[in-house]
C-alpha cells in the first residue's frame, strides 16, 4: 500500500475536536453502538458499510465487536501470566469492556494507563475511566520517550516490574514513514524481561482489494488517520525481540476462543457497579467474517 502524506492535518485551532471529518475512534465508536460519534463519522462508518457489502468483505461493525472480545481474551490472559501492569497505547474511546473493568473483575489491584492523543478520547476516559490504579494521558504513542517519561506514567506503573503493552487496532492508523516498528521497539527497550505485547492489527493477506479500498476512503473522505492495512511479515515484524505466545499471529477468532466468556452487566453478576459490556452480542457465524480484517498475538520479552 502506497505511503501517502495524511490527508488531513491535525485539529486546527478553529476545529478542535476534529468535528470537521471522520475520526477513526469516533468512527469505531459507532460501530460498537456507542454515543461518542458525530455525523460525520456516522456517515463514515455507513459509507465503509456500504462499500464492504457491495464488494463482499467483513462489515467493520462485526469486526469492531469482534475486537472487543479478543482484548478480553487478551487481558484474561495477561493476568492469567502474572501480568499486573497494563500500558493501553491509542486506547481509543471509552466503550464496552475497557482493558481496567476486565482486569479489575478478578484482579483488583491492576494498574492501567491509557493513551491517546484525541483531545475527546482524553476527556471522555478521564471522566469515565477515573478510579483507583487507573490514569489516562492525552499524549501521541509515536512520541514514546514523552510516554515513557510523563510523571502520570511513572506514578501509576513501575518499570521495574512487568509491563504488557498494548496496540489494540491502532498501529494501522500509522504511516510507513512515520516507522511503528521503531515505536514499538522503543517500548519494548523500556520494559523489562517477563513483560507481554498484544497486538491487533488490520491485514491485507485475506481481501487485499477491499483493504485498498478502504484505505482510499479513508482518504477520500479525509478521515484523521490512516487505515493501513500489512501483510503477515510485516506485522510480525512488531515481535522482534518478543517470544510469540500460542497459538501464534492469528485471526481474533483463532486467539484462544477458549477463553471467549463475554463480560455481563454490573446489573446482572449483582456488583451494582457500572456496567462493563452494554451489547448483546449474537455468535458467531461459521464463517466468523469478522476476523478476517485482522491479525494478532502476544509476545513476551526473555
Amino acid at each position: 500500500m502506497p505511503d501517502l502524506p495524511p490527508a488531513a492535518a491535525e485539529p486546527e485551532s478553529r476545529d478542535p475536536l476534529g468535528l470537521r471529518f471522520p475520526n477513526t475512534a469516533r468512527v469505531w465508536n459507532y460501530h460498537l453502538r456507542g454515543k461518542d460519534n458525530f455525523e460525520v463519522d456516522r456517515r463514515a462508518a455507513q459509507a465503509v458499510e456500504e462499500m464492504s457489502v457491495k464488494i463482499g468483505v467483513p462489515l467493520a461493525a462485526d469486526t469492531a465487536v469482534e475486537g472487543r472480545h479478543l482484548l478480553q481474551r487478551m487481558v484474561d490472559y495477561l493476568l492469567g501470566q502474572g501480568i499486573r501492569q497494563f500500558l493501553d497505547l491509542g486506547s481509543g474511546l471509552p466503550s464496552m469492556a475497557n482493558t481496567h473493568q476486565i482486569a479489575h473483575r478478578t484482579v483488583p489491584d491492576a494498574r492501567v494507563v491509557y493513551v491517546d492523543i484525541d483531545p475527546m478520547v482524553s476527556s471522555h476516559a478521564s471522566a469515565r475511566m477515573a478510579g483507583a490504579n487507573v490514569a489516562t494521558l492525552r499524549a501521541d504513542l509515536r512520541e514514546p520517550e514523552r510516554v515513557l517519561g510523563d510523571p502520570v506514567v511513572r506514578d501509576v506503573l513501575d518499570f521495574e516490574q512487568p509491563v504488557a503493552i498494548m496496540f489494540i487496532c491502532v498501529l494501522h492508523c500509522l504511516w510507513d514513514k512515520e516507522d511503528p516498528w521503531a515505536v514499538v521497539r522503543r517500548f519494548r527497550d523500556a520494559v523489562p524481561s517477563g513483560s507481554h505485547l498484544a497486538i491487533s492489527h488490520m491485514t491485507n493477506e485475506i481481501h487485499p482489494q477491499g483493504a485498498q479500498a478502504i484505505f482510499q476512503m479513508t482518504q477520500d473522505l479525509h478521515w484523521n488517520t490512516p487505515l493501513v492495512s500489512r501483510s503477515r511479515a510485516e506485522i510480525m515484524r512488531f515481535f522482534d525481540g518478543f517470544d510469540l505466545a500460542e497459538p501464534g499471529l492469528v485471526s481474533p477468532a483463532q486467539w484462544r476462543p477458549y477463553l471467549d466468556n463475554p463480560l455481563r452487566s454490573a446489573q446482572e453478576d449483582g456488583s451494582g457497579g457500572a456496567p462493563a459490556l452494554r451489547l448483546v452480542v449474537p455468535e458467531r457465524s461459521k464463517e466468523d467474517r469478522g476476523a478476517e480484517w485482522h491479525l494478532c498475538g502476544i509476545g513476551v520479552k526473555p
